[in-house]
């Protein structure tokens, strides 16, 4: 995950504040830094922080399989393959079979979003002071901070609903898995 954001990005330094690159980073650290962890028999990375990375790699894959319709466009030539669909689909699989037994519970999955939302806050504070958003969905003059807050939640909600998904995936694996 870190070699594929090195290769797509270096090029481009400029685009270092996509979430694909923020959420493959993360990913890529925390797999590291977990598998030192486990070699070393010492305590592994919260899984709240493994949710948090899943939900925000799915939602690059999401959003990157829905420029298929033709109605916007995303890279999808060299690294950015991998950063868009390999890696997100890997890190979710990892997630599903590999992920100690989770805490199944709703409190749980409203903890998932809280990276997809340091991200979408940093955007509309970024927009604040450059004039435009990251990925240009939106025209800055059509966010207006009311409508901002009410996409927030939006947001966070979808998010949430992909932490149960996930969560409920996991806990069907994992089952399979002890069969």
């Amino acid at each position: 995950m870190l070699v594929c954001v090195v290769i797509g990005y270096f090029p481009q330094p400029e685009c270092l504040v996509e979430l694909t690159c923020i959420s493959n980073v993360a990913g890529g650290l925390l797999l590291t830094v977990d598998g030192i962890l486990g070699m070393a028999k010492k305590s592994r990375v919260p899984s709240v922080c493994h949710l948090n990375v899943a939900v925000c790699i799915l939602l690059v894959f999401l959003v990157c399989m829905g420029s298929l319709t033709g109605m916007y466009r995303f890279n999808f030539e060299g690294a950015f393959f991998f950063m868009h669909v390999v890696n997100p689909i890997l890190f979710i699989g990892c997630y599903l079979c590999f992920a100690d037994k989770q805490n199944n519970s709703l409190r749980f999955a409203l903890l998932a979003p809280i990276m997809g939302m340091a991200y979408f806050l940093f955007d509309y504070i970024r927009c604040q002071f450059t004039g435009e958003f990251v990925y240009g969905f939106v025209e800055p003059q059509a966010l207006t901070f009311p409508y901002a807050v009410i996409t927030g939640v939006i947001l966070y909600l979808f998010m949430a609903l992909l932490g149960l998904c996930i969560l409920a995936f996991h806990k069907l694996v994992k089952k399979h898995i002890r069969k």
